[in-house]
């Protein structure tokens, strides 16, 4: 699987997933989650990263994939949902958290699972990120999982307003559920 992944992205990105793929793993054995399920979702989770935004929009057409109206508007975003789909058809993974891990790692969704949050959470602190709160990010969600994906999110929120980028509403609901529970602190 490694050696496809590896063909497909530039040494900068294959860095990226084996990154997210180790951390995934850190974090997995730490709240309870399968090791092996979130090490292949790190590698695959950006398997259709480099795509342009035309080839996105046409393979989620193509395979009936829903198309929002912020992934038509940004269909980096799709990313997600495709490379979920193509982990599923061209390398044959079943694992309901492995798929649903790849899914969601882009843009945070209500009701996430361990395995959601797991990934969500490595895309954004595995190491070869560089941003101020990397370490301290990492830290909390080695502390807490809802606190480090709070903080996760936090960032990603501060990161696109700071683009004039929109943020998809059920980001927004995850930054608002997650803040009554824990604060801003977190």
């Amino acid at each position: 699987m490694c050696r496809a992944v590896r063909a497909q992205l530039a040494p900068a990105r294959y860095r990226h997933v084996l990154g997210v793929a180790r951390m995934a793993e850190r974090l997995a054995r730490r709240y309870g989650v399968s090791r092996e399920a979130m090490r292949v979702a790190g590698v695959l989770h950006d398997i259709a990263r480099e795509w342009p935004p035309e080839r996105l929009l046409a393979y989620a057409r193509e395979h009936d994939l829903a198309i929002s109206e912020l992934e038509q508007a940004s269909p980096i975003l799709l990313h997600a949902k495709v490379g979920a789909h193509i982990a599923a058809v061209e390398f044959g993974v079943t694992d309901h958290d492995t798929l649903a891990g790849i899914a969601t790692h882009t843009v945070a969704q209500p009701g996430m699972s361990a395995a959601q949050k797991i990934m969500f959470v490595a895309d954004t602190i595995e190491p070869s990120r560089t941003y101020e709160r990397r370490g301290q990010l990492e830290a909390l969600a080695l502390r807490s999982l809802d606190e480090g994906l709070l903080g996760c999110v936090s960032a990603s929120i501060e990161y696109l307003l700071s683009r004039g980028v929109p943020i998809a509403p059920q980001t927004l609901e995850v930054y608002n559920t997650l803040v009554r529970r824990y604060g801003t602190q977190a």
